[in-house]
């Protein structure tokens, strides 16, 4: 257990909450190629020049025929979809490539107040677009250790220590 501002903080394991913010800027790297059937389709991740066959989960096929969310959320993941109660779902967790099961998502919420400001993601990078906390990220980029477990907990004490709140 670490101490952060006399708050104790377990080491930060991974628990996704369905909030959908890991996949909402994937629609540059997931690219659906060609549509091969009703729920099937010929897809690559621009990032690894890497194609894959997805095939729509069979419990979220009903999320996946609402279209508004592909339409508002542009730069999404085309397989994102919001579902009844809230959360926001990849509709191809079977059949998702490589990338996607291995990605670790948000580690690190930062708070100003109570308003959630920015998050950090499991590779390290921050998504923010507030000014503040872009520029006094960018002043710490070259402190970031490369340790996963030590930066997480390494990012929660150093902006806290700048007047943030992490969770």
């Amino acid at each position: 257990m670490v101490h952060i501002n006399r708050k104790p903080i377990l080491s930060m394991v991974f628990t996704c909450a369905q909030c959908g913010q890991c996949c909402m800027y994937l629609g540059d790297y997931i690219v659906i190629d060609a549509k091969t059937g009703p729920y099937t389709f010929s897809c690559s991740c621009v990032s690894t020049n890497t194609p894959f066959h997805a095939v729509v989960d069979e419990d979220k096929r009903k999320f996946f025929d609402n279209d508004e969310f592909p339409r508002a959320h542009p730069h999404a993941c085309p397989f994102l979809r919001p579902t009844n109660d809230g959360r926001i779902v990849c509709t191809i967790h079977e059949t998702s490539p490589a990338q996607c099961k291995i990605y670790r998502c948000v580690v690190v919420r930062i708070y100003s107040g109570e308003k959630q400001v920015g998050y950090i993601t499991g590779m390290g990078a921050l998504h923010s677009d507030d000014p503040d906390l872009r520029s006094l990220y960018e002043l710490c980029a070259k402190q970031i250790p490369q340790g996963d477990e030590e930066r997480d907990e390494w990012f929660a004490r150093y902006f806290e220590k700048h007047g943030y709140r992490t969770e």
